[in-house]
């Protein structure tokens, strides 16, 4: 546990305070907006999946699965207590969730993102009621998630206004995936890379 006080973080690393959450029942259902549709995805390539995971969380240093090999990816979003969700317009993809179900009675939203030019258009606030339901409609007693203060300033917000609590936190210090080639130099530029 670290004490209290700053904490230095070497150069070429990065260090994020992870705020994880629960909820025990969903929110309020909201209508789709018009056009938009969420589709169970079960057959995405590993490099279809990395493109839409960058371009989601490219400004958030989401980095996790942009680090696994193919193989290691495929385990993930093929293994069949995994459910990966597409949100899609008739215009492309706008987001996805990823659910995982791998650890009995503990199910998590292992990814919840829209693309840049989604946020903003009230899909989240219909998405998550709805990933929320097809959770407990399972007959999940909670459903987790977790955030980090890389992410957007507005997600913890977002998930309390969707019946998520704050349970717990903890520290995560990383390689910055700019320093090492996995995402380009220009990204989340309120993050500074040393």
């Amino acid at each position: 546990m670290l004490g209290e006080g700053h904490h230095g973080v070497p150069k070429g690393m990065l260090a994020a305070v992870v705020t994880h959450l629960v909820c025990h029942r969903p929110a309020p259902a909201q209508p789709a907006p018009a056009g938009v549709r969420l589709r169970r995805e079960t057959r995405m390539p590993a490099a279809t999946y990395r493109d839409l995971f960058r371009l989601i969380g490219r400004d958030w240093l989401w980095t996790s699965r942009l680090m696994l090999g193919d193989d290691d990816l495929l385990d993930v979003i093929l293994d069949p207590k995994v459910e990966l969700y597409l949100v899609e317009s008739d215009n492309g993809p706008l987001g996805m969730v990823e659910l995982d179900f791998r650890e009995e009675n503990n199910p998590q939203i292992a990814f919840f993102g829209l693309t840049p030019a989604a946020v903003g258009r009230g899909i989240g606030s219909w998405l998550m009621p709805e990933v929320q339901r097809r959770i407990f409609d399972r007959g999940a007693k909670t459903v987790r998630l977790n955030t980090c203060s890389l992410d957007s300033p507005k997600a913890i917000p977002f998930y309390m206004k969707h019946r998520f609590e704050a349970e717990r936190r903890e520290v995560n210090i990383f390689p910055d995936p700019r320093a090492i080639g996995v995402l380009d130099s220009e990204a989340a530029p309120m993050v500074p890379a040393l």
